[in-house]
């Protein structure tokens, strides 16, 4: 007698615990808004139109919390703004203000389509504009045009996976919108210790400045990381594989890549774009090989073209670099 209530006492317990653990987080709805104050996001957060943080106020978002974007088009009544740059036809997040959105490393905050059917592009970005310390952490970004974007705007972003976006992370000087009061304002970005894989495109950016290490840039359709113009940007102990082109440039200067390994992309693991006639820092890093030969075969520049600048990368490592997440 005693085993059989001892039993349905563990067995109650039990069913508690799968009940609370199965529990749905609270639900919140939101169409196109201006958040007027301070704002924390938490539980389930339903997107459908444009959601503008203004100068001033700052959008928290906890862990666990999930936000999802219900795909809309460039004609919707759901978009506060013009769709030219630097909008986004589809819904999005406009950060003037500044957004904390800190994932713990058991809580990741979601950002992913609202559709049943989810494909990249189904929303466009945490959008960047003229806003300075921001943080996105431990959070998985997914089917965004952008994850995120940046026009002159200062964001740390760590510990993150961007699978299935457009591109995962985009930044940029304002140099479009003159009316704008962030033109002419740089990006500073450091981004570490995320994974970015399956987007059409993993970081782009340029005229703008950055750290960019210890990610894990695998099996983007294009490209790796695709930089432009004048970036004052550190490339450093990155895995880059399976990518299109592993990193691709387009009259970039100030650029330094080092000690990355850089292998088995499938066009090229380095490839100049037509008037990239400036000369690339590359010294360092890993190519899969020591055979030189091979190496030199996964490297387009001025071999290939004599308008194009070299690729400089000796000193060439003898192995793989080894590094931990930081």
């Amino acid at each position: 007698m005693q085993n059989t209530r001892q039993f349905i006492t563990a067995t109650l317990l039990l069913l508690f615990i799968l009940i609370a653990g199965c529990e749905r987080k609270p639900v919140t709805e939101l169409y196109m808004t201006t958040l007027e104050k301070d704002t924390i996001w938490s539980g389930e957060i339903i997107v459908n139109g444009d959601i503008y943080v203004p100068v001033g106020v700052t959008l928290t978002i906890m862990p666990g919390t999930t936000v999802k974007f219900k795909r809309i088009d460039e004609k919707s009544e759901q978009n506060m703004f013009d769709i030219d740059s630097p909008y986004y036809p589809q819904a999005e997040l406009i950060i003037r203000g500044r957004l904390i959105a800190k994932g713990t490393p058991k809580d990741h905050i979601v950002f992913r389509s609202a559709e049943i059917d989810p494909r990249p592009g189904d929303w466009g970005a945490i959008n960047f504009l003229g806003s300075d310390d921001n943080v996105v952490e431990y959070a998985r970004i997914i089917n965004g045009y952008n994850g995120v974007h940046a026009h002159g705007s200062s964001v740390r972003i760590a510990h993150n996976e961007f699978v299935m976006n457009g591109v995962g992370v985009s930044f940029k000087a304002e140099e479009e919108t003159p009316d704008v009061a962030w033109f002419g304002k740089r990006s500073r970005l450091t981004i570490t210790d995320n994974l970015f894989a399956k987007n059409k495109g993993g970081i782009g950016f340029r005229n703008s400045d950055a750290e960019i290490s210890h990610n894990e840039i695998i099996n983007n359709k294009f490209f790796g990381i695709w930089a432009k113009e004048k970036s004052k940007a550190r490339v450093t102990y990155n895995e880059i594989t399976g990518n299109k082109k592993g990193i691709y440039l387009y009259q970039a200067q100030g650029v330094v890549f080092e000690f990355n390994n850089i292998y088995d992309n499938r066009d090229y693991n380095i490839a100049m774009a037509e008037a990239q006639d400036f000369p690339i820092e590359a010294p360092n890093n890993w190519f899969g090989t020591r055979n030189r030969r091979k190496i030199d075969e996964l490297i387009f520049d001025r071999k290939e073209d004599t308008e194009l600048g070299e690729v400089r990368i000796d000193p060439l490592l003898p192995e793989a670099v080894a590094w931990e997440a930081k």
